[in-house]
């Protein structure tokens, strides 16, 4: 027997489920594929049930060289057992009538490829998004005469000042010129390194060289897409009267488009369908596409961009490596990265172009597989080298227990703990965001525009780790709702009353109003109807009657995830006092990472040290093959 099972499988899958080690979809799955295929033998159960539960953990796949031969579900009694070694199980898993061999013409649910184990939709998505993003990383663009002069103009100052061994690279201008040719490039960077600065310039660049270019940007949330229209214009503004109007004229600026749109309206929503309008067989319209926040895009999510990007196309992702990934399957943006390190990784073609046009030396590498295509921003615009902010959030992301708390017994002013001590920190936390929450309600009460009381709001916000429970987004949104209520801030004896944020959970195409979008019901008009105001990508206010919202909830607390790609002066985050396993393992070293760097001038965290500690430690692994055939590792 390969399995030691002391009772039936399927009866063991069912105790596991029990003891919250299985989901209930995990076990149906198993129990519904092994039927299909005629198959109910132990290591046949035992494998889907494992597939089905990695692919909920967001893993692209089940590795099966890190599996525990001895305790496969992770128990604390161990209860299963595989006897033999790992080549041995793999032979044994590829005999399983559920199982294909890569390549095979016979469809079955599952595929075993080396040592991972997919369900076979996922397999095909990894292998098209790494065939995809290899074509386009071998295809380059020629270099026009006027490349040089334009990069010049939009990164002023004498090259060979610049380019000694005593100053640090301008990382924004190697990134331009890293893309100059490139049909895939990947800009990626802490916050405050510059990406949008450095692809507004590149657009630029590309823009002055080719103007019918069609541009499209898009980003996986409403409210990312937003902040990227809000950090373009931004950055038009900024460069419009710092650039050479002989090399890049006003008019050449302003033509550069904003507008900037979620993926889903990209693609093309199909109404009560899984399927997009644009598609490989209908490619979307355009000749290049930027993708801002791609550490949020999963790994289906980039197969369909991908599948419907042109075949002319260029492809410019951007975003931060070691933010937290997607909230599905797998971590494209890390995947992609995994290769480069500080410096550059690029062939000895690439390091004679850069060197060319950028005047700083680099050593070429014998195989540089994508660092070609990839360039990282190191130095921070945002933190200062002694800032308290941005050196704990470096100390987080090195996984540095020693330097975080360094960092805190500095006494940085930005900086504050508020521990779980009887009590006393959470309450100093309610004071705090009763005190910052009553700026936006006070100036709601003063008769402000809904702009100025919205820009007010999101000045604060309290971040939490967890939804459920007391300390997660549910708990600290009632403790608010209740204090501020006592405070007699807000009157909540509706459910949409003034003042009330809110946070959409599904998109709305109609409306306009997509999953992560936040917005406050407002009295308006002279008859101070209350409305539900959004601030869009646009810079316009979109009001709607509070009945037409889609899915919704409070936001005076939300999660870390919905936080990406905003940024507020102050964050509050929220860790459980007592959490079980399940959720220490979600309370990562990129969650507090993200966290942290969402605050621009003051963090606070409420929380023990033993669970940072803990979360700094545990680096998110996501089990993929993606890197592996990207970076032929």
């Amino acid at each position: 027997m390969i399995l030691t099972c002391p009772i039936p499988m399927a009866q063991q899958l069912k105790v596991w489920q029990q003891q919250g080690l299985l989901e209930p979809l995990n076990r149906h799955f198993a129990l519904e594929l092994t039927r299909l295929h005629g198959d109910d033998s132990p290591l046949g159960l035992l494998c889907c049930a494992l597939v089905s539960r990695n692919l909920s953990a967001q893993n692209s796949c089940l590795l099966l060289s890190d599996l525990d031969l001895q305790n496969p579900l992770g128990e604390r009694q161990p209860s299963v057992s595989i006897n033999t070694d790992l080549p041995g199980l793999l032979q044994a898993i590829a005999a399983l009538p559920m199982v294909a061999a890569p390549g095979d013409k016979i469809t079955k649910p599952l595929v075993l490829d080396g040592d991972r184990l997919y369900l076979k939709r996922y397999h095909s998505y990894e292998v098209s998004v790494a065939d995809t993003l290899l074509n386009l990383s071998r295809e380059q663009q020629p270099l026009s005469e006027q490349t040089a002069q334009l990069l010049g103009a939009l990164f002023p100052g004498a090259t060979d000042d610049r380019a000694d061994n005593n100053t640090a690279p301008d990382w924004q201008k190697i990134a331009v010129a890293t893309a100059c040719r490139q049909k895939l490039t990947v800009i990626t960077g802490g916050p405050g390194t510059g990406k949008t600065t450095t692809v507004t310039k590149l657009l630029l660049l590309l823009l002055a060289v080719e103007p019918e270019l069609r541009i499209r940007m898009v980003a996986p949330t409403g409210k990312a897409a937003a902040r990227l229209s809000e950090s373009i214009k931004a950055s038009k503004q900024r460069l419009g009267s710092s650039l050479d109007p002989a090399v890049i004229s006003p008019e050449q600026v302003a033509a550069l488009p904003e507008d900037a749109a979620t993926l889903h309206r990209l693609l093309g929503v199909i109404p009560g369908s899984h399927k997009f309008r644009h598609h490989g067989d209908n490619p979307l319209e355009l000749d290049l596409l930027l993708i801002d926040e791609a550490s949020m895009v999963d790994l289906p999510m980039m197969h369909r961009l991908l599948d419907a990007l042109p075949p002319k196309a260029r492809l410019i992702l951007l975003g931060d490596q070691d933010q937290l990934a997607s909230v599905e399957a797998g971590a494209v943006l890390a995947d992609i990265c995994q290769g480069i390190s500080q410096g550059s990784r690029v062939s000895r073609e690439q390091a004679a172009i850069l060197a060319q046009l950028t005047g700083y030396p680099f050593s070429p590498t014998e195989n540089a597989g994508l660092g070609d295509n990839l360039c990282r921003l190191w130095h921070s615009h945002r933190f200062s080298g002694d800032a308290g902010i941005g050196r704990l959030a470096k100390a987080v992301n090195e996984g540095d227990n020693q330097a975080v708390t360094q960092v805190w017994q500095q006494g940085y002013r930005e900086l504050s703990w508020l521990g779980h001590d009887a009590g006393k920190g959470l309450e100093q936390l309610l004071q705090l965001a009763v005190s910052r929450y009553g700026d936006y309600l006070e100036a709601m009460v003063r008769g402000e525009s809904a702009d100025a009381i919205i820009a007010q709001y999101n000045r604060f916000r309290v971040l939490c780790a967890m939804r459920a429970g007391d300390f997660g987004v549910e708990g600290i949104n009632r403790l608010l709702t209740a204090r501020l209520a006592r405070e007699r801030l807000i009157v909540p004896n509706q459910e949409f009353y003034a003042g009330r944020p809110i946070i959409i959970g599904s998109n709305d195409y109609g409306l306009g109003l997509f999953n992560g979008d936040i917005g406050i019901i407002l009295p308006q008009g002279p008859d101070k109807r209350l409305l539900a105001c959004f601030v869009q990508s646009d810079g316009s206010l979109l009001k709607v009657l509070p009945a037409r919202l889609p899915s919704h909830e409070s936001c005076f607390a939300m999660t870390v995830h919905k936080s990406q790609g905003s940024e507020f002066e102050q964050v509050a985050l929220v860790l459980p006092p007592d959490p079980s396993p399940g959720q220490q393992q979600l309370i990562s070293r990129e969650l507090v990472y993200t966290a942290i760097t969402r605050a621009k001038d003051a963090f606070c965290c409420l929380g023990t040290e033993a669970l940072f500690a803990a979360a700094v430690a545990r680096p998110t692994r996501r089990a993929s093959g993606l890197a592996a055939r990207l970076w032929g590792s």
